[in-house]
């Protein structure tokens, strides 16, 4: 309600020159296709609190994302990192658009493998090595299995490619033979459901116990005031579970032997060591919806609806509380 108020005096400051208004209209937004599912919440709860503002998202590969951006075919984009001050300064010059970004979450990459996979960790160095080419076998994982190991991603240029080539790869190094790109999450996840020889790599926020709960709770249709309210007040963060349809890796450092699995708790200790940020950037100008959704998101209730997808919200830090 705050929020709102502060948005209704800034709409009622801009004068009548400017025809756009805060809750009413559309915007676009790109997204990584690993981000779908909090962008989703985030989407649909913002447009039952302003049933004429609309948020048309579309989602594709962190690369195409970027580039939507860069060609003004989109105002808004979730990213799993910033805009270079080339990039914001080539939007300044062709679109005449100023760029805002700000950090929304910290998500983490997560290791799947099937359930009947015997392996339960792996050391960041190991990880390095499957990428190298070095470690293929599941032989050389404490597995007496000689079949090749295989390593699965969501599509080429994804927000978990490029955590993989920035972070764990050597510069310019090129993916393996025995690496393979899927059309997008859920196909990565089914196919580790049917292979107890792959490795799949997706964003934490898509292994949630209570995931389709959630989503059908806080769809656009399932939204009600009371729910509204909650978010709107209530301080506690959802420690969220993971669902038992693949088993989930811990991953250790290498100087660690304790590994650690991609709980909010342990993301935000940075004890998981695969995390990365996650921005949202936009162009989108002063009052209107784009600037809104943007208010939102980074706002308290923006921040409230991450945690219930099993990320960490980047500026709501409060008590955890796990649901028997």
């Amino acid at each position: 309600m705050i929020a709102a108020i502060a948005l209704a005096g800034i709409a009622a400051s801009c004068g009548k020159n400017n025809p756009q208004k805060y809750n009413e209209g559309s915007v676009t937004l790109f997204a990584d296709e690993g981000f779908q599912n909090f962008v989703e919440q985030e989407r649909d709860v913002f447009e039952y609190q302003y049933p004429n503002a609309y948020i048309l998202t579309k989602y594709m590969s962190e690369t195409d994302a970027v580039n939507g951006l860069l060609k003004d075919s989109c105002t808004m984009a979730v990213l799993s990192r910033p805009l270079t001050k080339t990039q914001i300064e080539y939007i300044k010059t062709n679109s005449k658009r100023v760029a805002k970004q700000q950090e929304i979450a910290v998500d983490a990459v997560a290791l799947i493998v099937n359930k009947d996979n015997p392996v339960d960790m792996l050391s960041v160095g190991e990880i390095r090595e499957m990428f190298a080419g070095s470690i293929n076998r599941w032989t050389q994982l404490a597995w007496n299995d000689t079949t090749a190991i295989k390593l699965v991603f969501d599509r080429e240029g994804s927000a978990n490619v490029n955590y993989i080539q920035d972070n764990l790869m050597a510069k310019g190094a090129k993916f393996p033979s025995n690496a393979y790109a899927q059309k997008n999450t859920a196909d990565v996840i089914k196919l580790v459901e049917k292979d107890k020889n792959a490795i799949g790599f997706v964003s934490v926020s898509w292994l949630g116990d209570n995931l389709e709960k959630v989503r059908a709770q806080y769809s656009k249709e399932a939204m009600d005031t009371h729910k509204l309210n909650r978010l709107n007040t209530d301080t506690d963060t959802i420690a969220v579970d993971f669902a038992d349809n693949v088993k989930i890796l811990k991953i250790r450092k290498d100087d660690d032997p304790i590994g650690y699995k991609p709980y909010q708790a342990y993301i935000s200790s940075g004890q998981y060591p695969l995390f990365r940020v996650v921005w949202l950037v936009s162009t989108a100008s002063s009052n209107s919806v784009g600037q809104s959704f943007f208010s939102f998101v980074t706002g308290f209730t923006g921040q409230k609806i991450l945690s219930l997808t099993g990320i960490m919200p980047y500026q709501v830090h409060n008590r955890v509380v796990e649901l028997q």
